[in-house]
């Protein structure tokens, strides 16, 4: 019987082996008896990485550049916060109180600066997860790309909607919304995402509520008060008819007129919610709603927004929330996009608890 094994030659060709960084390069770059397709092949390989470096360099150096510009006016307003009055010229100061008697102290010097400010944000308190100021200008564009000082930077400033008004003694509306911009840099409202799932845990099990039983409140210092809000809600939104319904949360910044107008919203929410909490509701509690970008389906769909929900914390409650509680809805109701690519269910049902919403009798 004839064997057709193949075995490996007993000794090296005699022929001079090139070195394996010849061999590298030979495989990567176009040379001497290549076809022409594997010429083409190859000049397609050199400039797909060579475009990759470029756009990664940029996009690292435009992230770099905005966490530097980021922190250098944050220390600025910070230091302004911290020493209240004590270095303004107190004419200057005598004239802010006079157009805002109810301002206080320690916003004066922010207020001079920018009579666009209204308040102070933070999440994590001495963490300062998020810690900014917040304006409120004619429209909703004026700050999407500018500083708090005027700059131009892409980071922009946490804003209020225009459309929802303080009255005159400096109190804020019962529904207010506030943007902020979701970067790569993690600024402004990027780590809302988080509600949704936190990447960093390493712990697959916990991460839908690790970021919630870390943070459950939020601060909202107006040029009146200090606010302390306590989380109830998170959703993921549609902004596009092309891909189903387009829920209005932002509700045009119009302010909650009846009891039926607040429970139907809360219940609307709630039920698109992701994360039902031990946060009870009811018609006169004050609710901010803090919207951003958001991209489950990539960069290429900039139609989903991020909206977590707050109420402000009642006179004489505990402001503490028992986070352990709290437990991720998977039958949330979402839009045909959203069930199409596996994020919601195709049928939604209400899981939450309508007990929380002490204000409704159904």
């Amino acid at each position: 019987m004839l064997d057709y094994t193949v075995r490996p030659p007993m000794t090296r060709s005699k022929g001079k082996r090139k070195n394996a960084f010849v061999r590298a390069l030979i495989a990567i770059f176009p040379v001497k008896g290549d076809a022409v397709a594997e010429i083409i092949r190859k000049i397609i390989f050199i400039g797909a990485v060579t475009a990759l470096v470029i756009t990664g360099g940029t996009l690292l150096s435009d992230i770099r550049g905005e966490l530097v510009q980021e922190y250098v006016i944050s220390e600025r307003l910070n230091k302004i916060k911290g020493v209240g009055t004590g270095n303004l010229d107190q004419d200057l100061v005598k004239e802010v109180i006079e157009k805002k008697p109810y301002i206080r102290n320690d916003f004066i010097g922010l207020y001079a600066e920018n009579n666009d400010f209204i308040g102070w944000f933070n999440l994590g308190d001495e963490e300062k997860i998020i810690d900014n100021p917040v304006v409120q200008a004619d429209d909703n564009d004026e700050y999407l790309y500018k500083s708090f000082d005027g700059q131009k930077i892409k980071s922009g400033t946490l804003f209020a909607d225009f459309r929802c008004e303080f009255d005159e003694e400096g109190k804020a509306p019962n529904f207010l919304v506030l943007y902020g911009h979701c970067l790569s840099s993690q600024l402004m409202f990027s780590k809302l995402n988080r509600y949704y799932y936190e990447r960093e845990n390493p712990d697959a099990n916990t991460y839908f509520t690790s970021f919630y039983k870390k943070y459950p409140t939020i601060n909202f210092d107006t040029l009146k008060e200090n606010g302390r809000y306590k989380i109830f809600a998170a959703c993921l939104f549609n902004t596009d008819e092309q891909y189903g319904e387009v829920y209005n949360y932002l509700r045009y910044g119009k302010p909650f007129e009846s009891k039926d107008d607040f429970n139907n919203y809360i219940m609307d929410i709630m039920d698109r919610s992701f994360l039902a909490t031990d946060v009870d509701l009811t018609y006169g509690d004050d609710i901010i709603c803090m919207s951003t970008c958001y991209f489950p389906f990539g960069m290429d769909y900039e139609n989903v927004r991020c909206a977590v929900f707050a109420r402000k914390v009642r006179e004489g409650e505990d402001p503490q929330v028992d986070v352990e509680k709290v437990q991720r809805i998977w039958t949330w109701q979402g839009w045909q996009q959203a069930v199409d690519r596996g994020i919601a269910p195709p049928y939604p049902s209400r899981q939450w608890d309508t007990s929380k919403l002490l204000s409704y009798e159904g």
